[in-house]
């Protein structure tokens, strides 16, 4: 075999095998992950080269400085073991610079960002910030998000975890989806 047809072949087989393997390792996280619920905000922008979604922003985004967290400077990876509250709804128990594993641990990015009320305080960037859906129904998720957010309802977003991987799997408003809401024409 000619060099240059081992190395086009070889190409050949990774330009399947990459996007294959990535979108292998997203449904496993799916279908095997630990199922979290967390408080959010999920306002709708429309980005033409992006499309359509609801901007997911968690209701925590920041938390007392762990110890040895370098003040100011670039972002931090740390790692933040969630537990589940009474109310069914996950935040964020612990933070530590070392990896730690668990069923309910997930890897963000954090910034030292001062000093409130006493307490040294981190920004915490989560591994998800958009829910993407049809095109066709983001125009009324939007409606439906607003509305019920004036409302004082609350919005929840479904997220699955499985070995240091986050999914955002749902956007539930209630307790019920996004995308069956907005297919019944719900209120």
């Amino acid at each position: 075999m000619r060099p240059a047809l081992a190395v086009f072949a070889v190409a050949a087989v990774a330009q399947w095998l990459l996007p294959l393997s990535g979108i292998w390792q997203h449904e496993r996280v799916i279908s095997r992950g630990t199922l979290l619920r967390i408080e959010c905000a999920a306002p709708d922008p429309y980005d033409p080269l992006r499309g359509r979604y609801l901007a997911v922003r968690p209701a925590q985004s920041t938390v007392s400085q762990p110890e040895g967290f370098p003040r100011g400077g670039d972002p931090v990876s740390v790692w933040a073991t969630l537990e589940v509250g009474d109310a069914g709804l996950a935040r964020i128990k612990s933070v530590s610079l070392e990896p730690v594993s668990g069923p309910t641990v997930m890897p963000l990015t954090a910034r030292w960002t001062g000093t409130t009320n006493g307490t040294d305080v981190i920004s915490l960037e989560w591994p998800f910030d958009r829910f993407y859906l049809n095109e066709r129904l983001a125009p009324g998720a939007d409606k439906l998000v607003a509305e019920r957010r004036r409302d004082g309802k609350q919005t929840v977003a479904e997220v699955r975890l499985l070995d240091g991987r986050a999914v955002l799997t749902d956007i539930l408003l209630d307790g019920v989806s996004v995308r069956e809401l907005v297919k019944q024409g719900a209120k």
